[in-house]
């Protein structure tokens, strides 16, 4: 959780930089050992992707948390871009996001 928050200036100032992006971070920060290969996610981190995922209103909104992942994930280590999917299915979210790697199209 704390890579999240440690990052949080960094990525808010480069490609990522969303108001959302601050959002993504709170709500994000407790899927951080699912994202880097836990076996499952906490519920924090359930409860905040689906308060994410209700937050994206439009498709604008996707494609900004879609760059703030993509800046934010490389931050973390190694880390398995299938698990960004797999945390929509683990945690009950239908359309969460494909798997993101640094050669993801957002739009």
């Amino acid at each position: 959780m704390l890579v999240f928050l440690n990052f949080s200036r960094d990525i808010t100032e480069t490609a990522a930089a969303s108001p959302l992006c601050d959002v993504v971070i709170f709500y994000l920060s407790p899927c951080e050992g699912f994202i880097k290969g836990g076996a499952d996610p906490a519920p924090e981190c359930c409860v905040g992707a689906k308060r994410l995922i209700d937050e994206l209103k439009a498709k604008e909104d996707r494609i900004e948390v879609c760059l703030c992942i993509k800046a934010l994930l490389p931050q973390l280590g190694p880390f398995d871009p299938n698990r960004v999917p797999l945390l929509g299915q683990k945690c009950g979210i239908k359309n969460f996001f494909p798997p993101i790697t640094p050669a993801t199209d957002c739009s």
